[in-house]
């Protein structure tokens, strides 16, 4: 059998709005609901997420994709569950905009910066923490840890995301 050659993804050339509108589109096409599980999501999607062991972990997330419905998502043992959760959503970009849900096998670490990771970055927000919802609970006068809560995110992640609003 030959091995699969991975490809380098390419960024989309879309906005930050763009991307942003797109991955709340398509949380919502994937029945994913703000603070539900995406691990099952991925599964549903054909993939599966791995931690990596101490001895040879990374300090990030990655994403190999072998083909449509083929595809790992690997996490960094050293990461919180709410830190993870955004890179679950970060890898989950790569795969529905870079590998084109599979159709381009792909091998993502998640280093460095430029406009693949900024796009799979803005990917995540839009995806975890919707635009609208998100305006809505700052209107109700919800504070960061309440979004936080509510979004299943870090407070950190909320604030950046207020912030690029």
């Amino acid at each position: 059998m030959p091995s699969l050659k991975y490809q380098e993804p390419h960024p989309t050339g879309w906005s930050k709005k763009q991307v942003q509108t797109f991955a709340a589109d398509a949380a919502k096409q994937l029945g994913y609901a703000p603070g539900g599980d995406l691990e099952k999501l991925v599964q549903k999607l054909g993939g599966q997420v791995t931690v990596g062991d101490i001895a040879s972990a990374r300090e990030t997330g990655s994403i190999t994709v072998d083909g449509p419905k083929q595809f790992t998502i690997s996490l960094s043992p050293y990461s919180g569950d709410r830190r993870s959760r955004f890179t679950i959503a970060h890898e989950l970009g790569h795969y529905i905009l870079h590998s084109k849900a599979g159709a381009i096998p792909l091998s993502v670490a998640r280093d460095g910066s430029g406009p693949v990771e900024w796009e799979a970055n803005w990917f995540a927000a839009g995806f975890l923490m919707p635009e609208q919802e998100l305006q809505d609970k700052m209107a109700a006068g919800w504070g960061d840890a309440e979004l936080a809560q509510h979004f299943h995110v870090s407070q950190a992640a909320v604030q950046i995301r207020k912030q690029s609003l």
